[in-house]
């Protein structure tokens, strides 16, 4: 169903910022860079996340929704179970910067991390990932 309705849902011209599903299972829907006409309003930042497990170091450009959506598009790993049902899995230890999350954590995220699947980054910031 979600793989019918959410691309349906784009066709008929709702914003990427306007969608909101979760996958669970083997049913997963990849996301989609956000159009131009729907870059987030703090598009135009330019801050550095870096993977220190990966070893890389990108650009945070404010088109993503969150960072593990980011993360995930830039070819970078971080362990979530998010899209299928395990909700705090994508957990990481932050090593350095500020991250803001959408909502308040359910459950509570540990001193020193954050969860990719709701953060993005308010400075440069480096993740254990």
């Amino acid at each position: 169903m979600m793989q019918s309705l959410v691309p349906a849902l784009r066709a008929w011209g709702v914003l990427e910022s306007d969608l909101h599903y979760e996958a669970f299972g083997p049913a997963s829907l990849q996301p989609v860079p956000i159009p131009a006409h729907d870059i987030p309003a703090d598009a135009g930042v330019s801050l550095s996340v870096r993977f220190s497990r990966s070893g890389r170091t990108l650009i945070w450009d404010g088109r993503d929704a969150n960072l593990l959506d980011f993360a995930e598009r830039q070819g970078v790993a971080i362990d979530s179970g998010c899209r299928s049902g395990s909700c705090g899995s994508c957990e990481t230890a932050l090593l350095s910067g500020v991250v803001d999350h959408a909502g308040k954590p359910d459950p509570d995220v540990a001193a020193g991390h954050c969860r990719p699947c709701i953060a993005r980054p308010v400075s440069d910031v480096e993740l254990q990932a």
